[in-house]
């Protein structure tokens, strides 16, 4: 029997247009119907919501979980309904016909409970009341167990066989287009097993299950474990298995995402139906995938990636898939789940993906803050910054979830090592017993076999372990360069493009920071770039733009210079501008007077 969450799930929306459907639940309605029918306790379970109300509030109606209903009508208190209390449920329509000839077409449902009680249900808004009363038939006649299950979950969250199928379908894409797991497909795949938050010993499993082709489980048997331990969440978890599976295949193969058609995809296409996933949803995840990929891009601001997610939101209405779902093992470009909330919690976005709708008061706090004073910042050039600093706590936090990755890895490789050791030193053993049986010249010929047989087990197993040690290390040195080129952007962010060189006079007249102007300024060289004047003409400015292909090491001591001379600091600025105009004042007094 198919699990209740996911039976309530796929089935109450067709009841009416004013129900919302777990994690499609606006956060008003969610808050408000919390609230008014007293189920902060369910929260992250409510499965469903029917708003009741003209106005769109969700203070009356139902609320569903996989327990129970909550009926509230209007100006009355809530009443919990629990499944496994049912004994009946009853549609009921009343036809009466007045004295003038009038027809009254009345309809309810009645729920026997176990207690004796019966609780009618009338006056839903746009009800098909019918449907409804099948539905709690069949949720309470067909259904042995009634289990709450976490809506506002991640994939890293769930169970561990889920997790494990959920890579192995990732590993079978990589085998089918050449037959191995090449250095770059490994490095995806453990960026994804660290965002998943996978133990050792799975991750250990899954490092085996790189190595050889033979050893591959047939695709149907993955998706029968991943539909076994999904629940509700079957839905979301093929969406994101989906999106890692396009996402893989692009960062691997190297080509431009923009370029990118999943009908080119043979492994996708060729199993579309066993994923269960339309043209329009694929669709769908892959303009998410050109909107993670293009937030790299150096002139993405934050405007842009507000306008995006906005977008994206948007689109995943119209197509009827959550965004949440393609987001359920973190960002393609390595955020975890966690880490792509927090960050769109930054942006005041904390709501959208709907794992911590908590997160957006903090997000409002930060850019209550980031916002202050404009009118200095835009006379400091700190708005510079502005443009792309929450943007950079989202670089951050790819970065630590490639750092997370490369300290699992190192730790995979010392795992290795000592299993290498281990079988190196069972192997010199049984060498040693088989020359002393050779030499004792007593025909042990049983023996020898046994040994010989033994022996060549361990030599099987070290050169797997050998393998599976030069594959952790190619993929070491592509989540190293990954490293590198993140580090090296999120840094860019920290330099100004195109540089004030007076402001940077001014904030270097000290005799201690000096040495800093230079230092900058080789840094930057005179282009000449057309801007657009007030009247909606061209001119050429010449402008100090900053340098194409800058080290990241260098990258990070100028980022450090224009931290320590305060480049981005309104105080620091004016501060600087002031002295600036205070020397440039006593110049014209002396020269008033040297007249």
């Amino acid at each position: 029997m198919k699990n209740i969450n996911l039976f309530i799930k796929d089935n109450i929306g067709a009841v009416s247009t004013k129900v919302s459907v777990a994690p499609k639940i606006p956060n008003k309605k969610l808050n408000n119907a919390v609230k008014a029918f007293n189920c902060e306790d369910n929260l992250n379970s409510i499965l469903a919501i029917y708003d009741n109300t003209s106005f769109g509030s969700a203070k009356e109606g139902l609320v569903f979980t996989g327990e129970k209903i909550i009926y509230k009508p209007s100006s009355s208190e809530p009443t919990e309904l629990h499944f496994n209390d049912f004994e009946s449920v009853e549609y009921i329509e009343n036809v009466t016909v007045s004295e003038k000839g009038k027809e009254k077409r009345e309809e309810y449902i009645e729920i026997a409970l176990s207690s004796g009680k019966t609780v009618t249900l009338k006056d839903l808004l746009s009800c098909n009341y019918k449907k409804l009363a099948d539905i709690l038939k069949e949720a309470f006649s067909d259904f042995d167990e009634f289990e709450e299950e976490n809506q506002i979950v991640t994939l890293a969250e769930m169970s561990e066989e889920l997790k494990i199928a959920y890579v192995k379908v990732i590993i079978n894409m990589t085998f089918a287009d050449d037959g191995k797991v090449d250095e770059k497909e490994l490095a995806e795949i453990l960026s994804l097993m660290t965002r998943l938050d996978l133990s050792t010993d799975s991750r250990f499993k899954l490092r085996e299950y790189t190595i050889s082709e033979a050893e591959q489980e047939l695709l149907e048997q993955l998706l029968d474990t991943i539909d076994k331990e999904a629940g509700s969440h079957n839905k979301s978890i093929k969406i994101s298995l989906v999106k890692d599976l396009i996402s893989t295949f692009i960062s691997a193969n190297e080509g431009s995402y923009k370029d990118f058609s999943y009908k080119d995809f043979e492994f996708l296409t060729a199993n579309q139906s066993l994923f269960g996933v339309s043209d329009e949803e694929i669709e769908f995840v892959v303009k998410t995938i050109m909107f993670d990929f293009g937030m790299l891009d150096k002139d993405f601001t934050d405007a842009a990636f507000i306008k995006g997610i906005k977008e994206l939101t948007a689109n995943a209405g119209a197509v009827g898939v959550p965004l949440a779902a393609v987001y359920l093992s973190g960002s393609v470009i390595g955020m975890s789940a966690a880490g792509m909330t927090s960050g769109l919690a930054a942006l005041g976005l904390g709501g959208v993906l709907g794992f911590s709708s908590m997160a957006t008061g903090i997000g409002v706090a930060v850019l209550l803050g980031v916002g202050a004073y404009k009118g200095v910042r835009h006379f400091t050039g700190a708005n510079e910054l502005d443009k792309t600093k929450r943007r950079v706590l989202m670089l951050n936090e790819m970065i630590k979830q490639i750092q997370a990755t490369i300290s699992l890895l190192v730790g995979d490789i010392n795992y290795i090592t000592i299993k290498l050791n281990e079988a190196f030193y069972i192997f010199s053993l049984q060498d040693a017993q088989i020359k002393n049986l050779e030499s004792s010249r007593i025909t042990q010929d049983e023996h020898i076999n046994k040994l010989e047989l033994s022996r060549r087990t361990e030599s099987a197993k070290t050169k797997k372990l050998m393998y599976m040690m030069s594959q952790l290390t190619g993929a070491g040195e592509v989540l190293n360069k990954k490293y590198d080129t993140i580090q090296n952007r999120e840094l860019r962010a920290n330099c100004p493009e195109v540089l004030d060189e007076s402001k940077l006079k001014s904030l270097t007249s000290e005799p201690v920071k000096k040495q800093y102007y230079t230092i900058v300024l080789k840094y930057y060289e005179e282009q000449i770039v057309q801007e657009e004047t007030k009247n909606g003409e061209t001119q050429n400015v010449k402008q100090l733009r900053r340098k194409q292909g800058i080290p990241t090491k260098e990258l990070e001591k100028l980022a450090s210079i224009f931290e320590v001379i305060g480049y981005f600091k309104a105080a620091d600025v004016l501060k600087g501008a002031a002295s600036d105009m205070t020397d440039k004042a006593k110049r014209k007094i002396t020269g008033f007077f040297s007249k």
